[in-house]
């Protein structure tokens, strides 16, 4: 019992600090010195400047997974010996398929993808770009009421009726769906003004290529506050593949002590490793550079900022007056929580308190 015990702090404060280093990385990009440049802002930092000096400096303690299986193409070796050789901090895929985030739209004519994130801002995403009447690629352009599901070419259609906005009969949020999505040609096809998915490296490699280049944008929060949100969320989200009945009879303490596929979450999808795969310190580095170089970074702590810079990406106008009122509904008026109209509401967890240390 007691090892059991040690072991689980051990993993605590190894998954902590692979969260922390992540974590710095996103908040140095997205509040450090700020400039204006071809029409969009962008972010400089003494951590970028680290990294760009000597990108292999990295902490030593990293969280790694037990599981020893590892794809070819995810290899440490191997992606060692590319970025040795090459002398890039990005693999070829993310070098070449998407577009570098001092790009602005003005340079490119780049497809928007937006990585969501569980439990970190996506669905006011979703609903925002509703409101304008955008064209998205989300779960409900598959649901076999529409008819869409099986058919081998792209239909752009309404998915709710009254509405106008419109959906693609793909489901980019998943590995399955995003491996349709591109035998079908879906950014070929220039319909979607932006794509959800929940594999930004998978959608990465496998949608985009160097004629159809792509754009990520992603909101971060707060790894305790969105863990915390997930296990209330839940419990009660029964439209949810992930619904988790269960864990109404159980503590925050309890839970976080159960193994997660949350572990190293944000370094895994930023390197394209799967759960079941082992992660480590090349991973980490892949990450922080793919964020750094091709994400335009938001923080759900600063919706309406984040947003702004979204909007600037996408090359959306925000002085036309439906997006403008879009604008208003959404981050006008401040909910007293979370300071956005669409919330999860559930108990706070405290920082240090017990289950904040879990």
């Amino acid at each position: 019992m007691t090892t059991n015990r040690r072991s689980r702090s051990r993993q605590s404060a190894l998954k902590t600090a692979a969260a922390s280093v992540l974590g710095i990385a996103v908040y140095s990009i997205f509040s450090e010195e700020s400039y204006l440049h071809n029409g969009r802002r962008f972010l400089t930092s003494e951590l970028e400047h680290e990294m760009e000096v000597n990108p292999l400096s990295m902490p030593a303690q990293i969280a790694v997974a037990d599981d020893s299986e590892a794809t070819d193409f995810n290899a440490g070796e191997n992606n060692m010996s590319y970025l040795t050789s090459s002398h890039s901090t990005l693999l070829p895929w993310a070098q070449n398929n998407l577009v570098d985030i001092h790009d602005g739209p003005a340079q490119t004519d780049a497809t928007n993808m937006f990585w969501h994130i569980p439990k970190a801002g996506g669905t006011t995403a979703k609903q925002l770009y509703q409101c304008m009447g955008k064209t998205l690629t989300i779960r409900i352009g598959i649901d076999p009421r529409h008819g869409h599901d099986q058919t081998d070419e792209i239909v752009v259609f309404p998915p709710i009726a009254g509405k106008d906005w419109k959906t693609v009969n793909v489901d980019t949020t998943i590995r399955p769906g995003i491996v349709r999505a591109k035998k079908m040609g879906l950014v070929q096809s220039r319909t979607a003004d932006l794509i959800f998915t929940m594999e930004p490296a998978f959608a990465g490699e496998q949608l985009f290529d160097p004629q159809n280049k792509g754009r990520i944008m992603a909101l971060f929060r707060n790894p305790v506050d969105r863990l915390v949100s997930k296990f209330y969320y839940l419990q009660t989200a029964t439209w949810e593949r992930t619904y988790k009945p269960e864990w109404k009879d159980m503590t925050i303490v309890e839970w976080a002590e159960l193994p997660s596929e949350d572990e190293n979450f944000m370094v895994r999808k930023l390197s394209g490793k799967r759960f079941s795969e082992p992660v480590n310190e090349m991973d980490l580095i892949l990450a922080k550079e793919f964020l750094r170089q091709r994400v335009v970074v938001g923080l759900m702590g600063e919706m309406t900022e984040s947003f702004r810079r979204f909007n600037i990406a996408m090359n959306v106008d925000v002085q036309e007056e439906r997006n403008r009122r879009c604008v208003e509904e959404y981050f006008g008026v401040k909910d007293a929580d979370s300071g956005v109209k669409n919330s999860n509401k559930h108990p706070k967890v405290v920082e240090g308190s017990p289950e904040w240390r879990a």
